[in-house]
């Protein structure tokens, strides 16, 4: 848009005015400077006053978007897949969980995949593992991740907007459940067709969701509403002052150049 403008303003709206000296004049207009050289008439008002609007409607969304970026701390990035888990572990600032008696870290060792079998390997190592008799919910904190099954995690945790860790997207096994029958069982295909039937209508769905949220209803009537007090720290101010310091040396040096340089200069005037 500010190039559109820059070449429009050029022809109809200043005078004698370089390509240069228009970009300038545009951008500055954007900035809250004023625009000089400007030729009257009563269709450039209209089309000057249209270009003010959006202007200042571009600043005031920009400074929302800036001051809401500055009062709020910069949230650490959550490993989304197992490589992103891997690197995390492996660096120190994660630690990840496996429960006890399971094959998980079997499994991780014999993974082809090098990042997947490194982590296998931090996590025998440091002996990370967790018991279901205990509550899972009090292992977490901001720099720990689990190995589980998603119907384990929504049984612990709930479901959305309930829950309060993060789910990955990302699969590490599939695991096919079954009922085990006597060889002389008789009705193995009448069985087959009512499960069948079952999983297809949701009901199996719906009933698993209910027992989760009844399971869980007690625990969260229990939680007070607490508001999260976040604090800025000098990590989360240090992008802010280097951008401001560096908006101040560019304002500085421009102001020696238009000090020390010629009134008119043929980079701003044809």
């Amino acid at each position: 848009m500010v190039l559109a403008v820059t070449v429009l303003f050029q022809r109809i709206m200043f005078r004698n005015a370089t390509l240069f000296w228009s970009f300038l004049s545009v951008l500055g207009s954007i900035f809250t400077q004023a625009l000089e050289n400007v030729r009257d008439s009563p269709w450039r008002r209209i089309l000057f006053g249209l270009w003010l609007t959006i202007a200042a409607v571009m600043t005031f969304l920009y400074n929302i978007n800036f001051l809401s970026f500055l009062t709020m701390p910069v949230k650490v990035p959550v490993p989304k897949s197992f490589e992103e888990l891997s690197k995390a572990v492996l660096s120190g600032k994660y630690k990840c969980l496996t429960p006890i008696g399971t094959i998980d870290i079997d499994l991780l060792h014999g993974s082809h995949i090098d990042y997947v079998a490194k982590l296998g390997e931090a996590i025998e190592k440091n002996d990370w593992k967790y018991s279901y008799s205990k509550d899972i919910a009090d292992l977490f904190d901001d720099s720990v991740a689990t190995i589980t099954s998603r119907k384990s995690f929504q049984f612990f945790f709930g479901s959305p907007p309930y829950v309060r860790v993060k789910m990955s997207d990302e699969y590490f096994r599939i695991w096919n459940m079954g009922i085990a029958l006597k060889k002389e069982f008789c009705c193995s295909e009448q069985l087959n067709d009512v499960l069948l039937s079952i999983i297809s209508g949701g009901l199996y769905e719906e009933w698993f969701e209910l027992q989760v949220f009844a399971g869980t209803l007690h625990k969260r009537l229990k939680l007070q509403h607490e508001e999260p007090e976040i604090q800025l720290t000098l990590q989360d101010l240090k992008l802010p002052f280097f951008v401001l310091f560096v908006g101040y040396a560019f304002a500085f040096g421009f102001f020696l150049l238009e000090v020390l340089s010629p009134k008119r200069l043929d980079i701003f005037y044809s």
